[in-house]
């Protein structure tokens, strides 16, 4: 059973509270991009947004709830730049090796995900921003790995949330530490020796392609 929701909380569904949430969504990404996430803060939110403040917890429960969302629609345009890249129909494994290399250098670059990953925030507010970080990837990997256990190619024992877990925290370790990271060609390779064979069935000669844009 779903929990209640307060009478002063938006209710979701409808156009109306999706456009607020984009718009709150889109002022906060706005002062990460700017001004980094240890500026992040609701009151400038709502300010940014034209809002009142109370409009910013009517929508967004707390700072990290509205931090992962901005994390996730970033994810997602990394999502649509690897699609491009690869295809709509590539292979799970090229996802996995060349799509991941791809994505970790989007990542590497963009204000978003670097304010977050920064040397110099705080504890509390790694800790905030890396929950937000893995939550956020979510929508850049979950529909593959859901297509590809209805397809039966991922490893026995494997499920959909492990696959997704394992690569969040391959992602987020490399997105960390920048100065290990090798030449795109190389990373690409060691994906495909290490990662794939952890994740996938080892005979999938009889299977269809798996496509990153499921």
């Amino acid at each position: 059973m779903s929990e209640a929701v307060p009478d002063w909380k938006a209710r979701p569904g409808g156009p109306e509270y999706e456009a607020v949430r984009a718009r709150l969504v889109d002022a906060a990404e706005s002062i990460v991009r700017d001004r980094g996430v240890r500026a992040l803060r609701l009151d400038s939110v709502a300010e940014v947004a034209g809002l009142h403040r109370s409009s910013v917890y009517r929508y967004f429960g707390s700072k990290e709830e509205l931090l992962t969302a901005v994390v996730a629609r970033s994810s997602l345009r990394v999502r649509r730049k690897v699609v491009r890249k690869l295809g709509r129909d590539a292979p799970l494994e090229r996802f996995l090796g060349e799509g991941l290399a791809m994505a970790i250098a989007e990542v590497a670059t963009d204000p978003v995900h670097r304010s977050l990953l920064s040397p110099s925030a705080s504890e509390a507010l790694a800790r905030a921003g890396g929950k937000a970080l893995t939550s956020g990837l979510r929508p850049l990997v979950d529909p593959v790995f859901e297509r590809a256990a209805e397809q039966g190619i991922l490893r026995e024992g494997v499920t959909p949330e492990d696959a997704t877990w394992w690569l969040q925290i391959v992602a987020a370790g490399l997105a960390r530490s920048p100065e290990i990271v090798p030449e795109r060609a190389e990373l690409v390779r060691l994906l495909e020796l290490m990662l794939v064979p952890a994740l996938l069935a080892t005979d999938r000669r009889s299977r269809k392609d798996t496509g990153a844009s499921s």
